[in-house]
């Protein structure tokens, strides 16, 4: 089948041909000589010759141009592909036309897709700058000249992402540091003096820099004035503890007392140093009233830290009757030594005063296990008692062992042992038990009981024995055994004077008091 433009050129020269007839018939008309015919004939000759040229010229070059044009968008989409880093593209066309029309197409999505990866590339990089500007850090990098690829795009929203939410920690942690720093600052009466300070609480919040180093600085500037405020309060403690000690030396009455001051730290300081310098000028006119009172102080710590009558004598200026400046010196400076002794060995001297309490207590308890009307038993008292005895004895050990560890770091750090009535603490407990296993020994045997096997309590051990009775069901006879295993029996019923015995010399054996411990002290 013929195709549509072949009919045509098919019709065009029919068409001719009846065109040129028709000129025959008007020359016949009027009278054209053949050789004029000839002429006119060339014309038309010429004539459409020279269209014919004239279109086959154009359309020579319309192909030419095809031609170079699918050769640079060939070479364009080369270039674009390369760019986006897209794999080579290959075209389905077969005619240089539609190759054309092809080619271009395609170079202009790829170039859509080049400008929008190019401007979506500007809109982030200018938020990384911004966010790079706040933290003090450096813009993510991407190599200029070239056109982002879809993974470094994500990369770089993905670190926007990380960097905002670095820049809303960092924001909470200033504000944090902000909000801390100013009332700090409020408390201690205290100005900002640097640039740094000033940036950091007078100016708006956005214009600060979020930088690692302004944030180690803000946290840095907040340690100082915490150190500050410490130092404050610490120096308000010590005005309030020398205005009670002055008050308490000048015998001011409870009325007048008064430390009420309000205001900053600074501020209350202030006050509390100006009550302080007006009782300095009471104690100066009032000097041998303070003075008696320090020396009672220094008795009473004394007493706490378990001073012998030689250490005390060593302060020579106890009994002197010269109230001068000079004597209230140096009974300051006995009495700041003192106080200072005990506060670092405080719990040394608390866990000595411990064991008194509770020894004492354990006395009282073997005082009433050694009465003969205990056996009564009425409402289970002996149990109870029996079992608070034990509870108490395993606290001592405990107690014990603990003052043994203090006291050997005591007397590595003096270089002299620790003594009490003249031997060392550990004998001088040891020697408790030991008395008291004694008179123990010494009411059974009044009793008319012997053992078998003494009791016996090595220094540090966990529990002391003791007896426990039971009475035989309807039989007056009883056993007493202890936890050593040992058994003692007697038969019949005890002696009256077993029951009936004078509370007073059954006191006199078990003695529930210690003597008076003086411990002498470097």
């Amino acid at each position: 089948m013929a195709r549509k433009s072949e009919v045509l050129a098919s019709s065009i020269s029919h068409l001719l041909n009846i065109k040129m007839m028709k000129l025959q018939d008007v020359w016949d008309c009027i009278g054209i000589q053949e050789e004029k015919r000839l002429e006119r004939m060339g014309s038309v000759k010429m004539y459409i010759m020279e269209l014919l040229d004239q279109m086959i010229h154009e359309e020579e070059l319309m192909k030419q141009q095809l031609k170079e044009a699918i050769k640079n968008w060939q070479e364009e989409l080369q270039t674009l592909c390369s760019e986006l880093l897209l794999d080579t593209y290959k075209a389905d066309s077969s005619n240089p036309l539609q190759l054309e029309k092809e080619l271009r197409n395609k170079v202009d999505a790829l170039l859509q897709e080049k400008n929008g990866r190019m401007k979506e590339y500007e809109t982030l990089l200018k938020e990384d700058q911004a966010l790079c500007t706040d933290l003090c850090k450096t813009p993510y990098y991407i190599p200029t000249g070239k056109v982002p690829s879809l993974q470094e795009l994500k990369a770089l929203k993905d670190h926007l992402i990380s960097a905002a939410e670095e820049k809303k920690c960092r924001l909470a942690t200033f504000l944090g540091l902000r909000h801390e720093i100013t009332k700090l600052m409020a408390d201690i009466d205290h100005e900002p003096d640097t640039t740094f300070e000033k940036d950091a609480v007078l100016e708006q919040e956005d214009l600060f820099f979020l930088s690692d180093g302004n944030i180690k600085s803000l946290e840095v500037l907040r340690h100082q004035l915490e150190m500050k405020k410490q130092e404050l309060m610490a120096a308000q403690e010590s005005l309030k503890e020398q205005i009670s000690s002055l008050w308490n030396r000048l015998q001011i009455p409870l009325e007048q007392q008064n430390m009420c001051a309000t205001g900053s730290i600074y501020q209350i300081n202030t006050v509390l140093q100006q009550d302080l310098e007006q009782l300095e000028q009471m104690k100066m006119k009032n000097i041998k009233q303070v003075i008696n009172g320090i020396r009672l102080e220094l008795n009473t710590y004394w007493d706490k830290c378990f001073y012998s009558q030689k250490q005390r004598e060593e302060f020579a200026f106890l009994l002197n009757e010269n109230f001068t400046e000079e004597m209230l010196k140096v009974h300051d400076e006995e009495l700041l030594k003192v106080t200072l002794y005990y506060k670092k060995h405080q719990e040394l001297f608390d866990n000595i005063e411990k064991w008194e309490h509770w020894w004492k207590q354990f006395l009282e308890f073997e005082k009433k296990a050694s009465d003969p009307n205990r056996y009564a038993n009425r409402g289970g008292t002996l149990l109870r008692e029996g079992k608070e005895r034990r509870r108490l004895q395993k606290k001592l050990s405990k107690l014990e062992e603990e003052l043994k560890l203090h006291i050997e770091k005591w007397e590595t750090e003096q270089g002299c042992p620790f003594l009490v009535n003249g031997q060392k603490f550990m004998m001088h407990i040891a020697n408790q038990w030991e008395q008291h296993r004694l008179k123990e020994r010494c009411v059974k045997k009044e009793d008319g009981i012997v053992c078998k096997t003494p009791l016996k309590r090595a220094l540090g051990a966990s529990n002391t024995p003791h007896s426990k009775i039971r009475r035989l069901n309807g039989n007056s006879n009883f056993t007493l055994v202890n936890n050593g295993g040992s058994t003692c029996n007697q038969g019949g019923k005890p002696p009256l004077s077993a029951r009936k015995r004078d509370l007073s010399r059954k006191s006199n054996h078990v003695s529930g008091q210690l003597n008076s411990t003086t411990l002498e002290n470097p």
